[in-house]
C-alpha cells in the first residue's frame, strides 16, 4: 500500500512538472522577460507570433519580439500553458509589457509605437489645417509612424487621450478603429504568414470533424443493416 502511494505521489509531482514548466513556474514567460530586463532604460514586449500545435492533445506556443529603442531581438518560440494563449490571444503584434523611456512601466496591452508619443525627444505636437494636434515623429523615428500605419497623418490627441484613458483603466487598447490587435486590419497586413498557417489549421480541423461525423455515420449504417438483417430472420 505504501509503494503504491509513493507512485502515486511522484506521478501527481510530475504532473506539475509539466505544468509549470509550460508556463515558467509561477511566472508568465512575459513576467520571466520583465525581470531579465528590468535593468534597461526602456524596452517592449511584444507579442510576435503565436501557433498551436497538435491533432488529439494541443500544444501552445508564443514568439516575442524585444524592443529596446532601435534595437530589435526576436526571440525563439516557448511553450505557453492553454489559458495564458487564451488570455493573450487577441493581442497579436501588440506590446503585452514595456517600461518608457521616463521609466514608467505598464502590463495592459497596446500598440506598440504609442509609449513614445508625447515624448519631446522623440517628436512633437503640431496644428493641422483643421486646428486640431497631430503627433509627429521626428525624421529618424518616421518607421515608427509607418509601422504603426498612420499613413503620414500622425496621431490625434484625441485618439492620444483614448489610449491613455484606457491604460490609466488597465484596459487593452486596440485603437481609435480597432487596428492592431489579432482581429485588427493592421495586423492583418502586416502578418500574413500567422493568417494563412490559421486557415491552414481551421481547414484541417474541418476536415478531421467531417471524417469523423463519416466514420460515426458508417458505423451507424452497419449497426442498423445487421439488426435489420436479424430481425428479418
Amino acid at each position: 500500500m505504501r509503494t503504491f502511494y509513493s507512485l502515486r505521489l511522484i506521478f501527481s509531482l510530475a504532473i506539475l512538472t509539466l505544468v509549470f514548466s509550460g508556463c515558467g513556474g509561477l511566472s508568465s514567460p512575459v513576467e520571466k522577460l520583465q525581470k531579465e530586463l528590468a535593468g534597461e532604460k526602456e524596452y517592449a514586449i511584444v507579442l510576435n507570433d503565436m501557433r498551436e500545435e497538435g491533432n488529439f492533445v494541443s500544444s501552445y506556443f508564443h514568439q516575442y519580439r524585444i524592443e529596446k529603442g532601435e534595437i530589435k531581438d526576436i526571440r525563439p518560440f516557448v511553450e505557453v500553458t492553454e489559458p495564458y494563449y487564451k488570455k493573450n490571444e487577441p493581442f497579436l503584434g501588440m506590446a503585452l509589457a514595456a517600461k518608457t523611456p521616463t521609466g514608467e512601466v505598464t502590463t495592459t496591452p497596446f500598440p506598440n509605437g504609442y509609449q513614445y508619443v508625447g515624448n519631446p525627444e522623440y517628436g512633437q505636437w503640431r496644428q493641422n489645417d483643421s486646428g486640431g494636434s497631430m503627433w509627429e515623429f521626428y525624421g529618424k523615428y518616421m518607421l515608427m509612424s509607418q509601422v504603426m500605419n498612420w499613413a503620414g497623418f500622425g496621431l490625434s490627441r484625441n485618439h492620444y487621450s483614448d489610449y491613455n484613458n484606457s491604460r490609466m483603466g488597465g484596459r487593452p487598447y486596440f485603437g481609435a478603429n480597432k487596428q492592431y490587435g489579432t482581429n485588427g486590419s493592421v495586423t492583418k497586413k502586416q502578418k500574413p504568414n500567422f493568417y494563412a498557417r490559421k486557415a491552414t489549421q481551421k481547414t484541417r480541423s474541418q476536415s478531421r470533424f467531417k471524417n469523423k461525423v463519416n466514420q460515426r455515420m458508417g458505423r451507424s449504417k452497419n449497426s442498423f443493416r445487421s439488426r435489420g438483417m436479424r430481425f428479418g430472420k
